[in-house]
């Protein structure tokens, strides 16, 4: 792990915040390209670009407060002196498409065919991003004997001290592996509904599915402080199997039976 990418007299960079930054630009760029395809100006793609990044703050930040709902309570966690840190990818997910439709409305621009197009590469960021997670020890996983178990023992990992000289299940890479994948499968999926051999939206239905599936699997290994909830299974679990059922949903209201 590399807490710290480049370390100069009292300045420091650290690699999460960069590979997160990187992941931003690698679908920001790729979207551009596209913006002629999308149908979309120069001012009505930045415009986008803008709203779907304040949803998707707004919407991980508001659902890390509910989760933490107890901390902000008792004060251990603080509204606004503790701003910076803390948000949770399923509100993130939600405020952008929420952000997204009312932009699209507003705008009267297609929302179903612009979520195909900005959902597709996000996988894609995100799996850079969850190697920044791994650079900096957030987000691992339980303790483990397996092979590939993961010592973080770096002074500046955000693992728990207890867990310094534990092999912990490297549960950043699992997430990382899954979005990379995931984002393959979006690219071709686009390609099929450029051909009208799927409904527009379709990218976005998927996605959300797969996505939801490799969550609820990943977060049986994780070991951070949000473990049982109900029934053993953590909030992000519970959110996984409504995303999953909601993506179903739209699949086949989209698709019916399947291919067009």
């Amino acid at each position: 792990m590399l807490p710290t990418l480049i370390e100069f007299g009292g300045f420091k960079l650290a690699t999460y915040g960069l590979l997160v930054a990187a992941g931003y630009m690698t679908g920001i760029l790729w979207l551009n390209a596209r913006r002629d395809r999308m149908g979309l100006s120069e001012a009505r793609f930045w415009g986008l670009v803008y709203a779907l990044f304040f949803g998707a703050i707004a919407g991980g930040k508001i659902l890390y407060w509910i989760l933490e709902f107890d901390a902000l309570r008792s004060g251990q966690l603080r509204l606004i002196r503790d701003i910076r840190f803390g948000f949770v990818f399923y509100g993130g997910l939600a405020g952008t498409l929420l952000m997204g439709f009312y932009y699209t409305r507003k705008h009267k621009l297609d929302f179903l065919n612009l979520s195909d197009y900005f959902l597709t590469p996000l996988p894609l960021g995100h799996a850079i991003g969850r190697l920044g997670c791994f650079a900096a020890g957030c987000c691992a996983g339980r303790p483990t004997n397996l092979p590939w178990g993961v010592v973080f023992d770096h002074p500046d990992s955000l693992v728990h001290y207890a867990l310094r000289d534990t092999p912990l299940h490297p549960t950043q890479l699992y997430e990382a592996g899954a979005n990379f994948l995931i984002a393959g499968v979006m690219f071709r999926l686009l390609e099929y509904v450029r051909k009208k051999r799927y409904a527009k939206g379709s990218v976005a239905a998927l996605y959300v599915g797969l996505y939801s599936v490799s969550r609820f699997v990943i977060e049986f290994f994780r070991g951070d402080d949000r473990g049982g909830f109900f029934l053993t299974l953590s909030p992000s679990q519970w959110i996984a199997a409504a995303a999953l059922g909601a993506s179903v949903y739209f699949w086949r209201r989209l698709n019916g039976s399947g291919v067009r």
